[in-house]
């Protein structure tokens, strides 16, 4: 997860207004430049203050990042200057293709802003509490304080019905102290998006992102319709192991019984008789990533440096990568543990990191991120894959024959039941959000449960009033953001396809992890990371990739 991007689009005064200038070109470039230099030190006093604060979990950390952001709120909801900027937008007299994208990059980061700074302020307030409380949250359980690996390895490797539950209730506990502060959050940020002209605050930032509401429930439904069936036969398969597993009748399973917190991920032991956690127990996951992207020609020793990779009291239990300058200084918050579900997590979030590492230089610093969440997701989903890759098992990890053998057939029907379940969970994380922004007023927990049932096909707990759905991170500070793993997801299998094709001269996408192949870094570099964003994301993709963002790929790789 790319944290870089969840920093606030969100005003310290601009000079005084001045008069425009004949020549539209000169009247931008002044604004511009004027925007960059006040823009760019909060930028990275935000972004600093942000890494400090969840790498320590200290008050003053997040006290200095609430500042930082407050006045990059009110940066960007100075009326006279967006006032002049809108004009010059509908003007339309900006056709050097840099400078409107520019142009439209800040018109689209002021938008949001130009509410009212007492509702952001107060925003970005809640949202910073609600962030340390995420990072501080231990799950008590027995008696002890439990970390979330913690929890995750109980319930990832026990096989005690009463344990799994208890851990699995004990995380979800940070879902009852972030409730009330989430429903207020809702309340305010619906009341920003229908001051600015929209319906609710999920439909507003689909619009910004440049995503239309039509568009992406068409997408999801038809995922939805292409995933059912399949993702139905593989469920079945998994119920009939984890009933044996836990000595229950299938009926009886609930979700503390799937080895994974919100069932976004196969259960252990479900790939094919070869648990692929064992593979990675025993691996130095830091040297393997060196290895692989070292292979091809992306150097990320810089980026280790400077990075935190292991757990330690008050820090964040998650996982994200981020640029502090948008420049070179990027580095990765992870919490790792030798397990697949740290190989997949290290491989992607040093994926993002080194998305943005190589970003051309000549890239404005306006424009010197991804053109879209998706692209950087995809990418980052594609590299984390690679962790159950047959290709990357018997090359990176050096595998006798016979048992890499073994692994590869597993991590296939691991890898296409991860990507089913995946697209089934995201499908109740889209809804969820999209139906608790339309009407946050109903019983979002009944909600929440009837989506997990219909999509995920789970047994709901007995009380289905817990506000479980506070639990999820992204739900509460990352809105509306969810369907950019999807959609990533679906950029990923179109971009891995056609280098398969135009690299690897025509193999099965799923047969290569490019190992060693210094050719398929240099056109990531070329293709999808150098222009950074200066162009549409899907004027981008269909650059990158010969054609638009399309769901045939991912059908071919994982559901045909």
């Amino acid at each position: 997860m790319n944290r870089a991007l969840f920093l606030p689009v969100c005003m310290i005064a601009l000079a005084p207004p001045f008069a425009m200038a004949a020549d539209p070109i000169q009247d931008f470039t002044a604004l511009r430049d004027e925007f960059t230099a006040k823009f760019k030190p909060l930028y990275i006093e935000s972004a600093t203050a942000w890494w400090e604060a969840n790498t320590t979990g200290k008050g003053d950390a997040f006290k200095r990042k609430e500042k930082a952001e407050g006045a990059l709120v009110e940066l960007k909801s100075d009326k006279a200057f967006f006032a002049k900027i809108k004009s010059l937008k509908e003007g339309g007299r900006i056709t050097d293709p840099l400078m409107a994208r520019e142009l439209d990059v800040i018109h689209r980061m002021c938008i949001p802003n130009q509410a009212d700074p007492a509702v952001l302020k107060k925003i970005i307030a809640i949202e910073t509490e609600v962030e340390q409380t995420f990072n501080t949250h231990r799950s008590k359980v027995d008696g002890k304080e439990l970390t979330e690996n913690d929890v995750r390895k109980i319930v990832g490797d026990s096989t005690e019905s009463a344990a799994v539950e208890k851990a699995w209730k004990g995380y979800m506990e940070v879902g009852a102290k972030v409730e009330s502060r989430l429903k207020t959050l809702v309340g305010l940020r619906n009341e920003v998006a229908r001051s600015l002209g929209h319906k609710n605050y999920y439909v507003m930032r689909l619009a910004l992102d440049e995503i239309g509401e039509d568009q992406l429930l068409a997408l999801f439904d038809e995922l939805d319709t292409l995933t059912r069936g399949p993702f139905a036969e593989i469920k079945k398969e998994i119920d009939a192991g984890r009933a044996v597993r836990f000595g229950v009748k299938s009926s009886e399973l609930r979700p503390w019984h799937y080895g994974d917190l919100f069932f976004q991920e196969t259960p252990a032991g479900a790939g094919g008789g070869v648990n692929l956690d064992d593979i990675y127990k025993d691996q130095d996951l830091l040297a393997l990533a060196r290895d692989y992207y070292g292979g091809l020609g992306m150097e990320i020793d810089d980026i280790i440096a400077r990075s935190d990779l292991y757990e330690k009291p008050g820090k964040s239990p998650h996982a994200f990568s981020t640029n502090l300058n948008r420049g070179d200084d990027v580095r990765v918050l992870c919490n790792m543990k030798t397990n697949l579900f740290w190989a997949d997590t290290s491989l992607h979030e040093l994926g993002h990191a080194v998305y943005d590492k190589y970003i051309n230089n000549d890239v404005p610093f306006l424009l010197h991120e991804p053109a879209h969440s998706l692209l950087t997701e995809g990418y980052a989903m594609m590299m984390g894959a690679m962790a159950k890759n047959e290709d990357y098992l018997g090359k990176a990890l050096k595998m006798p024959a016979d048992k890499a053998a073994e692994a590869a057939k597993a991590a296939r029907k691991h890898l296409r039941s991860e990507k089913l379940i995946f697209s089934r969970w995201a499908q109740v994380m889209v809804r969820f959000e999209y139906g608790m922004y339309s009407n946050p007023d109903q019983d979002l927990g009944k909600l929440w449960w009837s989506l997990k049932q219909k999509y995920q096909m789970l047994n709901p707990p007995d009380d289905t009033s817990r506000p479980d759905y506070g639990a999820k991170i992204h739900v509460v500070l990352n809105p509306a953001y969810y369907h950019s793993y999807m959609m990533g997801d679906l950029f990923a299998c179109q971009l891995q396809a056609r280098m398969a094709k135009t690299v690897m001269g025509g193999m099965d996408p799923t047969k290569t992890c490019f190992w060693n192949t210094k050719k398929a870094g240099d056109y990531l570099r070329k293709n999808v990371f150098g222009p950074g964003n200066l162009y549409h994301w899907n004027v981008l993709i269909k650059q990158a990739t010969g054609e638009n963002l399309t769901a045939k790929y991912f059908a071919a790789q994982y559901v045909e």
